[in-house]
């Protein structure tokens, strides 16, 4: 008849083991003494343990003089070369030996055994209670065991053999062979064990934890004390085993052998919680370290020093043997000596690096090297591409990528240390998205991402640190000349001859024709001098645009911008709206005035009703928050936004700031110019169109 366990006896079991495991920690702990420690040198006595259980932890043959013998060659030297033969050995050791060996006989079992040797060592740290009592079982095992190696060729040994009754047990060698395997598995996870503890031991006694660190608090006292105790445990098991082995005989073992490979389970399990808790530790010791170098770092290269070397060395560690950079336009390698007295760019990017941000770069790189006697153009760019893992593929991109470069390269980028990375990526805010962190020439980082500045400013923005970033937002007020600083060789002669300009864009051919012949008709009309440029629309697609342009200039309804200069308009509005000038500019760009227009053709169009306009990054601006330039940034950017057509008009020399409007609302104040045509001849042309 089956027997079937009762519903819930499962659990009932768990939670009794759970409660008694509890109460044999408590006991345990009880038998520890925190306060009177004893002390000696655990690494010298482990070496010999570990010598001494060395031949119980390999592959043995069948026979017990093959299990017990082992060619220990150098290991001889290691033991009696150094400290080891002057080893002061605690005297408790031999009545410990002498308790876990004799116990039984008088009837005790392994647990009191295991809690008398505790209160005996009670002095002793957890790591020294291991190390004294595996020490006291590996004296009679080592004696055992030398005496099995030495018998056939030594009278000595054979003479105390015939005493132990060795030759006897050779004649079961056969039968004891899975038993003593299994015996010398829980001899190895006893030896794992104690060099465990140790290594724990020694770990929380180093300096860079504390008693309140979370690595030590995680491994709790409770922890120690169960592997301690079960260590032990095993221990007097083991020498149970092994006296009734040579004293009695092979029939007498006195545990079956499941019994043992459990027991030597139970410690694996035991260990490898401890030993995760290791690797917890060490990954916390390196973590401490690299952030220890990485600060070290972070100190060099945000102070200033005699010149840029030291920074550019902490960074890419060049030595005599070997140059640190390579030129990409010249082919050849390049001494960060060459770069002192220069400002330096370092372009932090990934191996997927063709961007418009990248495109930019190039285009103004050529700029500084047509002329390099100009003051604001000493700067030299050093691209660091950033890869997580380098392979073969990966290091044949970036020579791929490097020959089609004219600035300066990091010759190596795979040897770039770590905590270097770290800084681009932590203290730099380096993620995917390249940035431009600028070095100054005493070596001190000025700038974090001066990316958006040069997109802006180009080379003006030299020597792009935060306070020229700083200066020049204090200059700019909504003028024609931020909006399209450097698009157009046009532009500059137009606003230095204080003509009126109209910078326009869209997709609505038709709107253009219209737009462009009323505009020049109301200015004609008007007496003013009307220059129109065509920018097109924010990321348009290249075939539309130069199919407008082309009608455009066929039918010469104005100028046009080329296509790359296009791209390069709007990407320049966007880096505007994403860069948020320094602390204390916003609020006094803010004072700069700006046309709001009141005339109901133009409600439309005012602060109070603008939509938010989301950029191609995620951020969304909304324009009331924000002064009169952003405010008409983002104006821009949502009329590029939409195919229809916008425009934005400046007044010339009487009134250089810009009104900018949706198309058919332009449109259709133009053709209207008769109503206000006498207000633009008492106001301007551009304020009276803007009222």
């Amino acid at each position: 008849m089956a027997i079937t366990q009762p519903k819930g006896d499962e659990a009932s079991n768990r939670s009794m083991s759970s409660y008694y495991e509890g109460v044999l920690i408590d006991e345990v702990l009880e038998t520890h003494d925190d306060y009177d420690k004893l002390a000696f040198p655990l690494k010298p006595v482990l070496d010999i343990i570990e010598l001494i259980f060395g031949g119980a932890t390999a592959e043995f043959p069948g026979v017990i003089q093959g299990l017990l013998s082992q060619e220990d060659g150098d290991d001889h030297k290691a033991v009696y070369s150094g400290p080891h033969d002057r080893l002061e050995l605690p005297r408790v050791t031999t009545a410990i030996s002498d308790m876990i060996f004799c116990d039984w006989l008088d009837g005790g079992d392994a647990h009191k055994t295991t809690m008398d040797i505790l209160h005996m060592i009670k002095h002793y740290n957890w790591d020294a209670k291991l190390v004294l009592v595996v020490a006291a079982f590996a004296m009679n095992f080592g004696g055992f065991r030398l005496v099995a190696q030495l018998h056939f060729t030594n009278p000595l040994a054979k003479a105390v053999a015939l005493l132990k009754k060795l030759p006897e047990m050779l004649e079961f060698s056969g039968n004891m062979k899975p038993k003593l395997k299994v015996l010398f598995v829980l001899i190895k996870a006893i030896l794992d064990m104690v060099k465990t503890i140790v290594e724990l031991c020694e770990l929380f006694c180093k300096e860079d934890f504390t008693a309140e660190s979370p690595e030590v608090i995680a491994t709790s006292s409770a922890d120690v004390a169960i592997a301690v105790y079960w260590t032990i445990r095993g221990t007097v098991d083991c020498a149970s085993q092994f006296v009734g082995l040579i004293g009695i005989g092979p029939n007498y073992l006195l545990l079956e052998t499941w019994d043992v490979a459990s027991l030597a389970h139970k410690l694996e399990k035991i260990r490898s919680q401890l030993v995760h808790q290791i690797n917890v530790c060490y990954r916390f010791i390196e973590k401490k370290k690299d952030d220890e170098i990485l600060d070290g770092i972070a100190r060099v290269l945000e102070s200033s020093h005699i010149d840029n070397s030291k920074s550019l060395n902490i960074l890419f560690h060049e030595n005599g043997h070997q140059q640190a950079l390579f030129d990409c336009l010249h082919q050849n390698l390049v001494s960060i000596k060459d770069l002192r007295g220069k400002v330096v760019g370092l372009y932090i990017t990934d191996l997927d690096i063709v961007t418009e941000d990248y495109l930019i770069l190039q285009q103004m790189y050529p700029e500084m090297l047509d002329d390099q006697r100009r003051i604001e153009y000493q700067y030299e760019i050093v691209w660091v591409p950033v890869v997580d893992h380098w392979t073969n593929r990966k290091d044949r991109q970036f020579e791929s990528l490097r020959d089609q470069m004219e600035w300066l390269s990091v010759n190596r980028p795979s040897e770039i240390a770590s905590q270097v990375i770290r800084y681009f990526r932590e203290r730099c805010n380096f993620v995917k998205k390249p940035i431009l962190v600028v070095m100054d020439t005493e070596g001190k980082i000025v700038h974090k991402d001066a990316i958006q500045m040069f997109c802006i400013w180009g080379n003006q923005a030299y020597p792009f640190s935060l306070d020229k970033e700083t200066s020049l937002w204090q200059k700019m007020s909504w003028t024609v000349s931020l909006l399209a600083e450097g698009i157009d060789q046009y532009l500059p002669d137009w606003i230095q001859e204080g003509k009126h300009i109209c910078l326009y864009g869209g997709e609505d051919i038709e709107w253009i024709r219209k737009f462009t012949r009323t505009a020049k008709g109301v200015a004609l009309g008007s007496g003013i001098d009307l220059e129109m440029l065509y920018v097109g629309k924010d990321r348009a697609r290249e075939r539309v645009v130069r199919k407008i342009a082309n009608a455009i200039q066929r039918e010469k309804l104005s100028k046009v911008l080329g296509w790359k200069l296009i791209s390069y308009f709007w990407l320049r509005m966007e880096k505007m709206c994403i860069s948020e000038p320094p602390e204390g500019i916003t609020e006094e760009l803010t004072k700069s005035e700006l046309f709001v227009p009141t005339d109901p053709v133009f409600a439309a169009m005012t602060d109070e009703t603008m939509p938010d306009f989301s950029l191609p990054n995620d951020r969304v601006f909304s324009a009331q928050t924000y002064n009169p330039i952003f405010s008409g940034i983002i104006k821009i950017l949502s009329f590029g936004s939409s195919s229809k057509g916008w425009a934005a008009i400046s007044g010339g020399s009487e009134n250089p700031l810009l009104f900018e409007a949706d198309g058919e609302a332009l449109l259709k104040a133009l053709t209207e110019h008769e109503k206000w045509k006498q207000s633009a001849e008492n106001y301007g042309f551009v304020t009276a169109l803007a009222r």
